[in-house]
């Protein structure tokens, strides 16, 4: 059923109506007077209520319902979510509490059952309730109630809601509809979604999420965020977040770095505070995408143009190029001390009129994609002016209205109303440039979102072949997986074409000698279930000088550590003797998102600047290397201080292969390449250890 009875209903009943000033209930019925439909108050205390006769039951009043809006105690939600159903009601947002988030499971199942016996759509239950302006509905408890607009707001959190509310009308934001989630014993963010993607009503989706239950979610935002922009404000990404994230909704907090892949494979644009959260609704709801990184800055203080051109390198953003003609122009309109250069420094007595025209010139600039303006009050500054002017030239310049303006006016007392004006009008002001330059930033990074392609034929080719590979040898695949040592693990990293390094299982002494014979130059390793970093027990020895006695020390190293260790030989390996660095590829399989991946710098690099960067299946060419440049060391990769460039393109390939393995593997939990060699570019890599858990 879709979501037309909750968000677009004729007909409302409100199940614990009360007269009483204070309860849930009658501010629910208060909140309905404007809805456009009827309005059917329940409570069997009451014959009238504010006006409106008031039925003992739903299955008392004589018309169709479309929705039902519950605020009774907990134990009575069964019996009235039953006669709703018997009532033929196919909506319902049940705003009671004391459910999961307080460990009542049970009572949630059952509710969840009834839900599903009659074909019930349900919004929570404990949560703040919903609303459409367009339709004047307000099926919330919320003191606050927005004005028209097409932002819409789904949030696990009724107080989050409350606050963003109360701060709109600052900003001059609208809403479409506002959504408070609750516990999601029913609709999912994944159904709302999809619903947003055909609703005219909503041109962006705004998303407040602690937790995620619902496997559907990253398909449905990516479908979303190809035509609308998502934001998405998540919390619990500390272990003490993810305790108070429990105790409020009842939700599972996944691991912060999932859901950074996530949002970034979903194409949604992520705000890491509450501040950042309202700062890019409000850029996303006034200004139009921006085509480029290419950006203006105009300036009356150099010092605050310096800072921005600095945010600039930061965000990935790029100071433009202006056109000759454009530059032509601006000499007439600037004094001859102005140095025409980007940031464009107006110098410090700047008129309004300066402001204007200079801003109206680079909005006509065809070098110049968005635009900056900084201003600092001084002695001949008039920010109101200036702000006027701006507000003018941004509603009569049709060159100008196409590309993003946002300001900066820096300070205090002098500028506090100043920077309200604007925003009121449309135009974002910023406390500082730099969050101005970030600002537009996820504006751009937002537009490379929408261009990056779903399909890849590479990836679907590996995929094939590698289907090929495992049908062919299932029986051998089936037994290398049974209890993956890393010589079996890296026998199935062989057969679907991810080099290792020529190895073979010594289980004696005699054995251990005849293979480092063979091989020359060699690395031995103890082979043990128990024993995952080797290095840490003693458990590796380079180029032994007596291979016989390098076995009985890795075993007797590895007896020592525990007297009960499971020890299934030794593996005789090929020293790899070339120009390397050392990275980790690793790989596990979410619950809910399924495989997941990463790449980082391996060795001390990860345990001691946790430089990693993660990415969820599918992991196209495109991603992977998007994965790997996110990489704080990744001019590493590129060659520094002399050092050549390392084979990028081979741990491309090995992050897309390693995906393909976990696609078509489910038994496989995860995956553990580190370290990964990665030899100079053109020479490819070679795993050097590797292990698999099943």
């Amino acid at each position: 059923m879709s979501l037309k009875n909750i968000f677009y209903p004729n007909s409302v009943a409100v199940i614990g109506a009360s007269k009483t000033k204070g309860k849930v209930g009658y501010s629910i019925i208060r909140n309905l007077k404007n809805f456009k439909g009827n309005v059917y108050p329940v409570n069997p205390k009451y014959k009238n209520l504010l006006g409106m006769k008031c039925y003992s039951s739903v299955l008392d009043v004589e018309d169709e319902i479309d929705l039902a809006v519950i605020a009774v105690p907990n134990i009575i939600v069964p019996k009235v979510l039953e006669e709703c159903g018997e009532k033929n009601i196919r909506g319902a947002v049940i705003i009671t509490a004391g459910f999961s988030e307080v460990g009542n499971y049970e009572l949630e199942n059952k509710i969840r059952e009834i839900a599903k016996n009659y074909g019930i759509r349900i919004i929570g239950p404990n949560c703040l309730g919903i609303m459409n302006t367009h339709l004047d509905l307000n099926a919330t408890f919320a003191s606050i109630f927005p004005p028209k607009g097409k932002v819409s707001i789904v949030s696990q959190s009724g107080a989050i809601l409350d606050a963003i509310l109360d701060i709109a009308p600052l900003l001059n934001i609208g809403f479409s509809k506002v959504v408070s989630i609750g516990n999601k014993v029913d609709i999912q963010e994944s159904d709302l979604l999809e619903y947003f993607i055909k609703d005219d009503d909503t041109e962006i989706v705004v998303l407040y999420i602690e937790g995620l239950k619902d496997k559907k979610f990253l398909k449905s935002a990516k479908k979303l965020s190809r035509k609308k922009p998502i934001i998405a404000l998540k919390s619990g990404k500390t272990e003490i977040g993810k305790k108070a994230v429990k105790s409020h909704t009842g939700a599972l907090a996944g691991e912060d770095s999932i859901y950074e892949a996530v949002f970034k494979e979903a194409g949604i644009i992520r705000a890491y505070t509450f501040e950042e959260l309202v700062d890019l609704i409000h850029i996303f709801s006034t200004q139009p995408i921006i085509k480029s990184n290419k950006i203006a800055i105009i300036t009356n203080a150099g010092g605050f143009g310096v800072l921005a051109a600095d945010a600039c390198v930061e965000h990935g953003m790029k100071l433009a190029n202006f056109d000759k003609s454009t530059i032509s122009k601006l000499k007439d309109v600037l004094p001859p001390t102005a140095n025409i250069s980007n940031p464009l420094d107006i110098i410090g007595d700047a008129p309004p009129e300066r402001y204007e025209k200079c801003t109206e010139l680079l909005g006509k600039d065809k070098n110049t994609d968005g635009i900056l303006v900084v201003l600092t009050p001084q002695e001949m500054t008039k920010p109101i002016d200036v702000a006027r002017s701006l507000v003018k030239i941004k509603n009569n310049c049709r060159e100008v209205k196409n590309k993003p303006l946002i300001t900066s006016f820096v300070g205090g007392v002098s500028v506090k109303d100043v920077k309200g004006y604007l925003r009121r009008r449309g135009i974002p002001s910023y406390l500082t440039p730099e969050n101005g330059v970030k600002a537009l930033s996820r504006l751009y990074n937002y537009s490379l979102m929408k261009v990056r392609k779903d399909y890849d034929e590479e990836l679907e080719k590996i995929k094939e072949k590698f289907l090929k590979i495992r049908d062919k040898n299932r029986d051998y695949i089936d037994n290398l997986l049974k209890s993956p040592n890393e010589y079996k693990a890296k026998k199935l990293l062989d057969f679907y074409e991810l080099p290792v390094p020529e190895c073979y299982l010594a289980k004696n002494e005699n054995e251990a000698l005849e293979f480092c014979k063979k091989l020359g130059k060699c690395v031995m390793k103890i082979v043990s279930p128990e024993i995952i970093h080797k290095t840490e027990v003693g458990g590796v020895i380079i180029n032994p000088d007596n291979p016989k006695k390098a076995y009985n020390t890795l075993v007797n190293n590895a007896k020592k550590h525990d007297p009960n260790v499971r020890i299934e030989g030794v593996l005789v390996e090929k020293f790899i003797d070339e120009e390397k660095i050392e990275v980790i590829v690793g790989a596990k399989r979410d619950k809910i998102f399924g495989p997941v991946l990463m790449v980082g710098l391996g060795g001390i690099f990860v345990e001691v600047l946790d430089d990693v960067s993660f990415g969820v299946y599918p992991i196209t060419r495109e991603f992977a290397v998007d994965m790997i440049k996110d990489l704080k060391s990744y001019k590493i990769l590129e060659g520094v201080r002399g050092r050549k460039r390392k084979d990028i393109n081979f741990l491309v390939e090995c992050l897309m292969k390693i995906g393909v393995i976990m696609d078509i593997h489910e038994e496989i939990k995860e995956i553990d390449l580190n370290p990964v060699f990665v030899f100079n570019d053109g020479n490819g890599g070679c795993i050097g250890d590797a292990r698999i858990i099943i």
